[in-house]
């Protein structure tokens, strides 16, 4: 009897030893896959070479009320600068209405191009959108819309924080897209964390 309880004991230990193993070998894939993705939209977070695209999309981000965040303030103050430089690019102006906004993110952009001396005529709202991929998406069909479905290459302006998920949604949805990244801010790093989440969900999601 005691030979077979020791080789009762001796089995259930190998067992306990062998998922200890193995839920350590998970974590270990879990904390690697974490600092790949997050290693990558750092790196990644950088400008194409600028070039003159009839079409500028400004990606739309939180407003508090009918202020713009930082981040989307960011985004402003760099599609500002570039359509001084291209005055015959057309910007869409993309971003729905979220909770704690009381006016669209395309329309705050709109208001607040219009005041740094951007024609008003150059500037389409799009007014839907409500995720990164809808940005593109929305986008997409105004631009075929006004050209009666030639598209050709457009310029995206986001965060660096932003940029890699950013340039595979583009790529999603047809685009040729060229990005421009805006100026980081203090306390960014929280946004870097946060983009991790948010690539793992439009990966899996977003099609």
């Amino acid at each position: 009897m005691n030979r077979i309880r020791r080789v009762e004991v001796i089995s259930r230990v190998k067992k306990k030893s062998k998922l200890v193993r193995i839920i350590w070998t998970l974590i270990f894939a879990c904390i690697l896959q974490f600092a790949v993705i997050l290693s990558l939209i750092y790196i990644e977070g950088v400008s194409d070479n600028e070039t003159g695209t009839d079409y500028l999309v400004i990606l739309g981000a939180g407003l508090e009320g009918e202020t713009p965040s930082l981040s989307l303030l960011e985004r402003l103050r760099a599609g500002s600068r570039y359509l001084r430089e291209h005055p015959d690019t057309t910007v869409i102006v993309s971003g729905g209405q979220g909770r704690g906004e009381d006016i669209t993110e395309a329309e705050a952009m709109r208001r607040y191009l219009v005041k740094n001396g951007i024609e008003e005529n150059r500037i389409i709202m799009e007014s839907r959108a409500t995720s990164t991929m809808e940005n593109f998406r929305y986008s997409r069909q105004l631009i075929e819309e006004r050209t009666g479905g030639h598209v050709g290459e457009i310029t995206f302006i986001t965060n660096k924080y932003h940029i890699f998920r950013s340039r595979i949604l583009a790529r999603r949805n047809g685009l040729t897209a060229y990005a421009l990244a805006s100026e980081d801010f203090d306390g960014v790093w929280a946004k870097y964390l946060r983009e991790y989440f948010a690539f793992v969900k439009s990966m899996i999601f977003d099609w």
